[in-house]
């Protein structure tokens, strides 16, 4: 889903959002000329003046929604990819504790390798027998 809003903003919107803008200050210097050259050659300079801002108030506000249009559209690009490079600082830190657990048990199977395996002889108990070779019994005096 990130990967088609981000595809559709990257091929079309910015681009679009950047042509209107560049159409907005072409239209922006045509008003600016046709406002300078009519204050120019005006006799009644207040009039003009009026006339002037009459003109360039529409199109300034079109020229300023489309540059606020375009840099939400640009927020927008940095959020997605934002995103995207925090799911793969996730993705890039999983990987690296995955690699350091099989480090450490690589590391453990080399130092068992070193190890030797304790030789314990084990002898049965020793028990007094009598004289016939069965075990004597064991009294002891309890007061």
């Amino acid at each position: 889903m990130a990967e088609l809003q981000l595809q559709m903003l990257l091929e079309e919107k910015i681009p679009s959002g950047k042509r209107a803008l560049i159409e907005s200050d072409q239209n922006l210097a045509q008003v600016t000329d046709f406002c300078e050259d009519n204050y120019i050659q005006a006799t009644d300079k207040r009039k003009a003046l009026e006339e002037t801002k009459a003109h360039t108030t529409q199109p300034l506000a079109s020229a300023a929604y489309q540059i606020n249009a375009l840099a939400n559209k640009v927020l927008h690009l940095l959020d997605i990819q934002a995103s995207q490079l925090r799911r793969m600082e996730s993705s890039i830190n999983h990987l690296s504790q995955t690699v350091d657990i099989h480090k450490e048990k690589v590391a453990r199977r080399k130092i068992g390798i070193l190890t030797t395996n304790k030789n314990t002889s084990r002898t049965h108990k020793i028990i007094a027998t009598c004289k016939y070779g069965a075990p004597c019994k064991v009294y002891s005096k309890t007061f």
